[in-house]
């Protein structure tokens, strides 16, 4: 039995290119996908992944020290990290489906538990933070 090659990879390439329309859709109707967090008197928001957008020290972060303003920061990022990847879990796993799921958790895009962060604002159920 022959495998027609180039049959198979039009077949996955357009597999691909409909799983990127419905990502694509998905993120414009949901919006940006970010993570914000709150330290003390510090507050960050992050893309997926971690990269800050945004980082806001409060002047009683200001008189804390360097030490505690470090620690606030740190621990905001790790925090607005997590969401991030939750939030980017949560716009794409409803397209990728389970295997995909599992690609997502490879780059650290895991759920994230509502439940365990009450100041948690899911930007799906119509929040944002």
């Amino acid at each position: 039995m022959d495998i027609d090659i180039d049959r198979e990879l039009d077949s996955v390439a357009g597999k691909v290119e409909r799983a990127r329309e419905r990502a694509a859709e998905r993120v414009a109707r949901v919006g940006p996908v970010s993570g914000r967090a709150t330290t003390g008197d510090v507050t960050v928001e992050v893309k997926p992944g971690g990269l800050p957008t945004e980082i806001v020290i409060g002047p009683r972060a200001l008189q804390s020290g360097a030490d505690a303003v470090t620690s606030q920061v740190l621990s905001a990022l790790a925090l607005a990290t997590r969401r991030a990847g939750g939030a980017m879990h949560a716009t794409l796993a409803p397209v990728l489906g389970p295997s995909g799921e599992k690609h997502l958790a490879d780059l650290g895009y895991e759920p994230f538990d509502e439940e365990d962060d009450t100041d948690y604002d899911n930007p799906l159920h119509g929040g944002g933070r």
